[in-house]
């Protein structure tokens, strides 16, 4: 939960503190925060937003460690790997997951990922509510 509010929450779409505290990896998110607009129903929904930053990052991560695969296969002039064997490699690497932490940590990381984002977004929601109700005063 702490990792999804002060690392994955959903201010990664503007120059803001979780952004900053990628550090180096900030370049990760630099596509995200240009294809979603800040608040959007996107990037600070309940049901949508921790889902799409987690499919996201899922997907960059993918591209990054297929681009060094087939850059190590360039580097030591190998055989670049079959997408069979790239998906032999990920299926072992999701067996021996499933072994170490067991059946239900996806969905429990989920979870964590999901409240901590979703108590930032209501945090928001509330703070625009006092604000807009104190200007009716």
């Amino acid at each position: 939960m702490l990792f999804g509010g002060f690392m994955f929450g959903p201010d990664l779409d503007i120059q803001s503190r979780q952004y900053a505290r990628w550090g180096i990896f900030r370049f990760l998110w630099l596509p995200y925060r240009k294809l979603f607009r800040h608040r959007s129903r996107w990037s600070h929904g309940i049901v949508f937003g921790t889902l799409i930053r987690v499919v996201y990052f899922t997907l960059v991560l993918a591209l990054l460690i297929s681009a060094g695969v087939y850059l190590r296969a360039l580097w030591t002039s190998g055989p670049t790997p079959t997408f069979a064997e790239v998906l032999q490699a990920w299926r072992a690497i999701e067996a021996g997951v499933r072994a170490s932490v067991g059946e239900h940590a996806a969905w429990a990381a989920l979870a964590g990922l999901w409240w901590g984002a979703a108590t930032h977004t209501l945090t928001d929601v509330a703070w625009s509510v006092l604000r807009k109700g104190s200007e009716i005063f």
